[in-house]
C-alpha cells in the first residue's frame, strides 16, 4: 500500500464533526446528512453519482431567498451512513421519502442532477403525489 490517502481513510464521524455544513437525521437507522436553509415552498436538490451536497453550493444561498432549500447526502457519499448496501435509484427515492416525512414536508419541487435525475424520476413515479415540480439536469435513468 502505498502512502495516498483513500477516500474513506478517515473516520467519518470526525470528518463530519470538522466539516459539515448542514444537520443529521437517522432515518432508518442509518444517518443522512443535509443542508436546510431558508424559507417559503419546499426545493429538494439532489446531487448526481461522486458528488455530494456541495455540488449545490453556489445555489443554496440565491435559492434560499425565496424557498426552503433542502439539501442532502445521498447515502454512500458525503457526511452520509456509508455502510454497504444495494445502492441504486430505489434505496434513494426510499432516502428522500424518509427525510420528508421526518421534516413532516408534503410536498415538494425536485430537483435532480445526472444520477439524482434517476432518484428524482424513480421517487416521482412512485410518490407523484408528493412532488409538487420536477427538473432534471443532465439526467441519468433517461433513454439515450
Amino acid at each position: 500500500m502505498t502512502d495516498s490517502v483513500s477516500w474513506n481513510s478517515q473516520p467519518l464521524d470526525e470528518w463530519a464533526q470538522k466539516y459539515a455544513a448542514g444537520s443529521f437525521v437517522d432515518l432508518d437507522g442509518r444517518r443522512t446528512h443535509f443542508v436546510d436553509k431558508g424559507s417559503g415552498s419546499p426545493i429538494l436538490l439532489v446531487h448526481g453519482f461522486f458528488y455530494d451536497s456541495f455540488t449545490w453550493h453556489n445555489n443554496i444561498d440565491v435559492l434560499s431567498t425565496a424557498f426552503r432549500v433542502l439539501v442532502p447526502d445521498l447515502w454512500g457519499f458525503g457526511y452520509s451512513s456509508r455502510e454497504p448496501l444495494d445502492y441504486g435509484y430505489p434505496l434513494y427515492a426510499e432516502q428522500l421519502l424518509l427525510l420528508l416525512d421526518e421534516l413532516d414536508i408534503e410536498q415538494i419541487s425536485l430537483v435532480g442532477h445526472s444520477m439524482g435525475g434517476g432518484t428524482a424520476i424513480t421517487f416521482s413515479v412512485h410518490h407523484p403525489e408528493r412532488v409538487q415540480k420536477l427538473l432534471l439536469v443532465d439526467a441519468a435513468g433517461m433513454p439515450n
